[in-house]
């Protein structure tokens, strides 16, 4: 996102439908949860709504700037408790003002490209695609990668609740194409969330071949020649801000933290998991039918 977005000619709206950063997701999304499963014959008018608004760049005003800072006082404990369907007095009150956020007009000024970031919308990914002129980029990660992530940052999405959506309950349920069931443990509920995303970015990717598809890991091998040809991929010239970017974002960093050694990233994995974690990684993501990471990919 970093990167795309170095080059002066595209415009960010960072993870618009993710309630832990964003008001309006909160009211958007009430009925579909963190992770919104939508199919084809499925319409929702708020969520709807919320897409509408990021697709005009997001525009704000001086009730959803108070309400940011009303959710930026939630504590962690509350959106937990959130994630999992339970009360949560002040999300519940800054998803209110977060309400039928403003749609504007469509911006017109230079050409250029609007990135539209989101890591809660795999499960809606396709229903997204039909709906709105998306050109859509994939980006994978190494599964053992985004685990390490989530336990760094005490990301609390092992709550979220899509097990017992109809749609998953039948691939749980299903003879022919199954993925296994939910468990308990808090690090097998978090692997076996990040399996089922990944899972359905490759399923969703197969079905549409002009989709652009990178793997994280990848890039990080050799950055300036990767994202050369990513951009070349996507239409979009090369500029010099973003080899600056690139260039200058090859150090050490952690946590939320954007700069990393790019190097270091594809195996980071291996220093920052327990062997009790490998063990519950290989474990569940035995269950998914993956194809980009088979169960040698999670040997330390």
């Amino acid at each position: 996102m970093r990167a795309l977005t170095a080059d002066p000619s595209v415009s960010l709206v960072d993870e618009p439908d993710n309630e832990g950063q964003t008001v309006s997701a909160i009211w958007a999304k009430r009925r579909l949860g963190r992770y919104p499963v939508l199919m084809d014959d499925v319409e929702d008018e708020r969520y709807r709504h919320l897409w509408d608004w990021a697709t005009r760049g997001a525009p704000s005003t001086r009730r959803l700037v108070a309400a940011g800072w009303l959710l930026n006082s939630v504590p962690h404990a509350a959106r937990a408790r959130y994630y999992q369907g339970r009360w949560s007095p002040r999300m519940r009150v800054a998803g209110m003002l977060g309400a039928h956020p403003p749609l504007g007009r469509v911006a017109t000024g230079p050409p250029g490209r609007l990135l539209v970031k989101s890591v809660h919308a795999p499960l809606a990914l396709e229903w997204l695609t039909r709906t709105y002129d998306f050109d859509v980029l994939v980006l994978l990660r190494h599964p053992a990668n985004v685990l390490a992530s989530w336990i760094d940052l005490d990301l609390t999405d092992q709550f979220a609740r899509v097990e017992d959506h109809p749609a998953i309950r039948r691939r749980i349920d299903s003879t022919s194409s199954s993925i296994p069931p939910r468990g308990d443990d808090p690090v097998g509920r978090m692997v076996w969330m990040i399996g089922l995303l990944t899972l359905a970015l490759e399923e969703a990717a197969v079905r549409h071949p002009s989709w652009t598809v990178r793997v994280h890991e990848e890039l990080c091998l050799d950055p300036l020649l990767q994202f050369r040809r990513l951009f070349e991929d996507l239409g979009l010239p090369w500029a010099v801000e973003v080899e600056e970017f690139l260039v200058a974002n090859d150090r050490p960093g952690s946590g939320f933290a954007v700069s990393r050694v790019a190097s270091d990233a594809p195996e980071a994995w291996k220093t920052r998991l327990t062997t009790e974690q490998v063990e519950t990684l290989q474990r569940v993501l035995a269950g998914f039918p993956l194809t980009r990471w088979s169960a040698e990919d999670y040997v330390p």
